[in-house]
């Protein structure tokens, strides 16, 4: 299960070609898989092939091929490969996608602050300045993520997904991310002003981090985002005076952004994958699923019902069915709370 050939694996190995009437020749490989597969077939043993890791074939499986071509791993990535398996999960092809405190990821991220831990990521994404989205382009997403009810904590956030816009070249913090912090469930935004500063990783190396103020939607249950599928329906419309962006959960609108969400930037990217980062305390492992990932320049394309009530849907600036609307920059930081914006039913038109 851990992916190593240690003892153990080779002296079963060797036992079962040595009970089969095969010697092991001491290298196991894929001359070994394919005596094991002949002996199972030889025995009636059903065996259920195991797709595990970011690999092209693999994202295929929850993505069409048109779509799967865009996508490549975060550099940042964990190196486990099973912590990227494609299951069937609760009635659909899924990718389940796993974390934990034991995965040590790129130096920036697990030492960002010069402290272990503080960040991690396992994240696919469009891949940059090649397949990311443009100016002056029109763009709809649609994509399905189950979230458990373990997933969350009281002392880190986790984002399933984001949307990240590059300046000079570079990804920033993102513009859009769905979160989950300290156990409440947040959208936030980030598309304004920007602060940078020199940190130090792991490996001793200065790096800039840089970040904006959010605003930041606490949504009214966490309940109704957990332990289902949810199936987001992006409308992304780059285009000069056009610029909005719009996205609906299981049908419902639940947010209208009117505007560029990368005002400094020409591109914007999609990542989905489990990133967490302000962790205070360890927490446990945790897994998200990812299920019917694709992109098109139109909602037609995307083969989904009711196109014409999302091309209608309202066009001001609006949360729905967020608790309170907060501005967020350094003040948890400094112990401060964040100056609350709007509250209910108001958040609808912040």
């Amino acid at each position: 299960m851990d992916g190593i050939i240690g003892k153990n694996t080779t002296k079963q190995l060797t036992k079962a070609l040595k009970e089969n009437g095969h010697k092991f020749d001491g290298q196991a490989d894929t001359n070994e898989m394919q005596i094991l597969k002949k002996i199972a077939i030889d025995k009636n043993i059903e065996l259920k092939e195991w797709l595990i890791g970011i690999s092209p074939e693999n994202l295929t499986q929850i993505m069409d091929e048109q779509t799967a071509r865009l996508f490549v791993p975060n550099n940042r990535n964990i190196k486990r490969s099973d912590s990227f398996e494609i299951v069937d999960f609760e009635g659909r092809k899924a990718a389940k996608i796993s974390i934990s405190m034991n995965d040590k990821g790129h130096p920036d991220d697990w030492g960002r602050f010069g402290f272990a831990g503080t960040a991690q990521r396992l994240q696919v994404q469009e891949k940059p300045r090649v397949h990311e989205m443009r100016d002056g382009e029109l763009y709809w997403y649609k994509f399905s993520i189950y979230i458990p009810n373990d997933v969350g904590g009281d002392f880190h956030t986790i984002s399933p997904f984001d949307l990240k816009d590059r300046k000079n070249g570079r990804q920033r913090d993102p513009a859009l991310a769905f979160t989950i912090t300290n156990n409440q469930v947040t959208f936030q935004l980030k598309s304004q002003g920007e602060e940078c500063r020199k940190i130090k990783n792991m490996q001793g190396k200065v790096s800039d981090f840089c970040e904006r103020p959010g605003l930041i939607a606490n949504m009214k249950s966490n309940k109704k985002f957990k332990n289902r599928w949810l199936d987001f329906v992006f409308q992304i419309d780059m285009r000069k005076v056009i610029e909005i962006t719009r996205f609906w959960i299981n049908g419902e609108l639940v947010d209208v952004i009117k505007g560029d969400l990368s005002p400094q930037g020409k591109l914007l990217g999609f990542k989905f994958g489990p990133y967490r980062n302000s962790i205070i305390k360890p927490p446990q492992d945790e897994v998200i699923y990812y299920a019917d990932i694709m992109r098109r320049n139109s909602c037609e394309d995307l083969r989904i019902l009711n196109c014409e009530k999302f091309s209608s849907a309202p066009s001001n600036n609006g949360i729905y069915g967020a608790r309170n609307l907060l501005r967020c920059f350094r003040e948890p930081q400094q112990g401060l709370p964040c100056p609350l914006i709007s509250v209910g039913h108001d958040c609808k038109s912040f």
